[in-house]
């Protein structure tokens, strides 16, 4: 299993990608290149749930409910 901290070292390098428009990334041992920004930000939601449940903590969600009257 990756260890916490390398994960959230592949986080900071692709979030740096990310808000820079870079798709090629390189991490320790491996470059990735990404076909689109879309991919590199489900990656992105892979590694948050990876450090999430590595550090035995669930990223928290919500729903939202709208209601209108008409």
């Amino acid at each position: 299993m990756i260890q916490l901290t390398e994960l959230q070292s592949m986080r900071d390098t692709l979030q740096r990608a990310i808000f820079s428009g870079t798709r090629r990334v390189q991490f320790t041992d491996r470059a990735v290149e990404y076909n689109t920004i879309d991919d590199m930000r489900k990656a992105l939601a892979d590694i948050d749930t990876a450090i999430a449940t590595t550090s035995g903590t669930m990223p928290s969600s919500f729903s939202l409910a709208m209601h209108s009257r008409d």
